[in-house]
């Protein structure tokens, strides 16, 4: 069985979208997981609509926690064997559920789907250029990736992780990935990081899988929302982010040292994005501000040396190791 979780906050614009394309899956073995984290718009009654409506429908409610949060109450209460996270603004394929089962053997512990932000179905992209999307964890890589295409590959332990921390082509999100729910036995998302949870989590799940299956078939629809943390001004919440690229980084240096460059090049992007958005807005915590520009400034030459970083973005790293 597959658990299919959602966590829900304020979302009510989508919701129904969303749930259609669960409920309607091709693939019917799955429960639907749905965490309402305290919604005050219309949301819950969409919810208990759902929940009235079909069986394989369970849903649970709890105060404003955070996404973070409302995952950790879904997988707490999932019982698949597999599960897939689905923001509750996105929409996924009438088929995604049924080939990501299909590509999933006795080995693997993770297929990802190609992916792309359609908004409604018109707006469909027959030719995706990012098999994992955009960055939703770190930013920076809308000017740290180049677009590569997607291809069908099977990807072993040691690859997932060289993957993840280029960065390019397997990023932090989580929405296009049916993970084996063993792997994540004793795992939970950092409810204290408030910018790049997902990564984190899935920092930790890639360290236990023994294979990942990636197809470009594009079978989820990711919609950027304008009240999106990824849209919201700098503040602590994004900032948390810079503590965790560091926290990786030193788990990197201890375990696996050869990805050790990678790793650096990941919290030096995050630190030069972070200066740069916390310029936009004039924040005005100087002891984060000075903690991140002294990252920038420590990692800056070899930054710059990198092929993986575009020449824009190592513009912006050289401007802000000059001043804030």
């Amino acid at each position: 069985m597959v658990s299919v979780i959602v966590p829900v906050y304020n979302a009510q614009q989508y919701l129904r979208r969303c749930l259609d394309s669960i409920v309607g899956q091709s693939y019917r073995d799955i429960e639907i997981v749905l965490v309402d984290d305290g919604s005050t718009d219309r949301s819950p009654m969409i919810l208990q609509r759902y929940k009235n409506l079909d069986g394989r429908v369970r849903l649970y409610r709890q105060e404003n926690r955070g996404v973070a949060a409302a995952r950790n109450t879904g997988l707490a209460r999932a019982e698949g064997d597999f599960f897939l996270f689905v923001d509750a603004d996105d929409w996924i394929e009438t088929n995604a559920l049924e080939t990501l089962v299909s590509l999933m053997d006795e080995k693997t512990d993770i297929v990802l789907c190609g992916s792309d932000q359609a908004s409604k179905p018109e707006e469909i992209r027959e030719d995706p250029q990012n098999t994992d999307g955009r960055d939703e964890d770190d930013a920076a890589a809308k000017q740290c990736s180049h677009t590569v295409p997607g291809r069908e590959e099977l990807w072993d332990h040691d690859q997932q992780l060289y993957e993840f921390m280029k960065h390019q082509r397997l990023t932090g999100m989580l929405w296009n990935k049916l993970i084996r729910r063993s792997t994540t036995e004793g795992i939970q998302f950092n409810e204290k990081t408030g910018y790049g949870e997902d990564a984190e989590f899935l920092w930790k799940v890639l360290k236990r899988s023994r294979q990942m299956v990636i197809s470009d078939e594009v079978l989820y629809h990711h919609v950027m929302e304008d009240g999106s943390i990824s849209h919201l001004s700098f503040s602590d919440r994004k900032y948390s982010a810079i503590p965790m690229w560091e926290s990786i980084n030193r788990e990197v240096e201890q375990e696996y040292p050869d990805l050790l460059p990678l790793a650096r090049e990941r919290l030096m992007c995050a630190a030069v994005f972070s200066l740069y958005e916390a310029r936009q807005c004039r924040y005005q915590n100087k002891e984060q501000i000075a903690h991140m520009r002294a990252i920038a400034r420590k990692y800056l030459m070899s930054f710059l040396r990198s092929p993986n970083v575009s020449g824009k973005f190592k513009l912006y790293a050289s401007a802000v190791c000059v001043g804030y």
